[in-house]
């Protein structure tokens, strides 16, 4: 991502937040809340520290389970400090994969915006107990992280990956492309019998794009199935190469 970029989304990211803090800090003031609330504010605020981007994640997987695709997610990332959380998904079927990969795209953005909406009107309805908007706080920069198109040195957000599905990008084509040879080996169906297209008439894209990563182990496979030994030992030595290199 350009310096430029990667200021502005900080920028932006900041601003909201401190935004929204000074909201509630004025509103409990206003109220005059007690102790009690303020302790209840900073322990819901930590635990939407901690548990912001697990939940941004299970909305991918819910949302691809709804349209069709099963997430997994990434269960050592769940406890690491250093790895992004990541889900895992796996096409049941290779229809209309490209309008349920944008519904699951956009899934753990939606999940992040309930508990943003819940925080909203803790502040704006006197009935509910202004502590409940501390929820909201790391849901906010998770939110916007994440919705704004860009990428990152741990992968795409989700705002890029949706655009580049609807402008359908040579990222997009060759990710829809994995998926669907994936959903036909999950069929039953042998991987020499995919539609080799699927496999070898895609655009060139970035060598580090986790869809090309995935496409050289399936190329791999495919040689190694229809007995072409040569290309299956070149994608296979390929495929190793780009997993030491930008995966490990």
């Amino acid at each position: 991502m350009k310096r430029s970029v990667r200021i502005a989304l900080n920028i932006i990211s900041i601003v909201c937040v401190f935004g929204y803090l000074a909201i509630c800090v004025w509103r409990m003031m206003a109220e005059k809340s007690d102790g009690l609330a303020v302790v209840l504010w900073i322990v819901l605020f930590v635990v939407s520290e901690l548990t912001a981007g697990v939940f941004h994640e299970l909305g991918h997987a819910l949302f691809g389970l709804l349209s069709g695709l099963r997430g997994k997610l990434s269960k050592s990332s769940v406890f690491s400090l250093d790895k992004p959380l990541s889900v895992g998904l796996i096409p049941r079927t290779d229809k209309n994969l490209k309008g349920r990969m944008i519904v699951t795209s956009l899934g753990g953005l939606a999940v992040n915006l309930l508990f943003i909406a819940a925080g909203v009107l803790a502040l704006s309805v006197p009935q509910i107990p202004v502590w409940i908007s501390g929820i909201a706080v790391s849901n906010i920069s998770v939110f916007i992280d994440n919705a704004l198109p860009a990428e990152y040195k741990t992968g795409k957000t989700d705002g890029l990956v949706v655009l580049e599905l609807i402008r359908n990008e040579p990222p997009a084509q060759v990710m829809l492309a994995v998926l669907a040879v994936h959903a036909h080996i999950l069929n039953g169906e042998s991987i020499e019998t995919v539609d080799k297209n699927l496999l070898f008439n895609l655009p060139q894209i970035r060598e580090d794009d986790a869809s090309f990563i995935s496409l050289t182990e399936l190329r791999a496979r495919y040689c190694k199935a229809v007995g072409d030994e040569e290309n299956a030992e070149k994608y296979r030595a390929r495929f190793e190469q780009l997993k030491a290199e930008y995966l490990d």
